[in-house]
């Protein structure tokens, strides 16, 4: 979540704007809105008034509910497999994969 910056040097001002999503990323339209909402309230009122909006980009910049997601269906996968539920998928054949060239 952004913070406000509690030492503010020309360095910060010069390195601050470095970490973004704003090249041609999925989160870029996502981070612009929350940076308008920020802008709006400022600050300190921005982390209730665009609270929905800044974990919104959270998650999408970190993709923590998704990996929850996918080690869920994991786990879930492998506990029907260990019952005897489902059975491994067969594999592809093996000439199914043309090999890489080398130049």
């Amino acid at each position: 979540m952004p913070v406000s910056v509690y030492l503010r040097t020309p360095f910060t001002d010069l390195t601050g704007p470095t970490v973004n999503c704003q090249f041609m990323t999925i989160c870029s339209k996502m981070e612009m809105k929350a940076i308008n909402c920020v802008e709006a309230y400022g600050e300190d009122r921005a982390q209730t008034k665009c609270k929905a909006l800044l974990e919104d980009l959270y998650e999408c910049v970190t993709k923590t509910k998704q990996m929850a997601r996918v080690l869920e269906m994991k786990m879930e996968r492998e506990k029907q497999i260990s019952q005897g539920v489902r059975g491994y998928a067969e594999g592809p054949a093996h000439d199914s994969f043309q090999a890489p060239t080398t130049l």
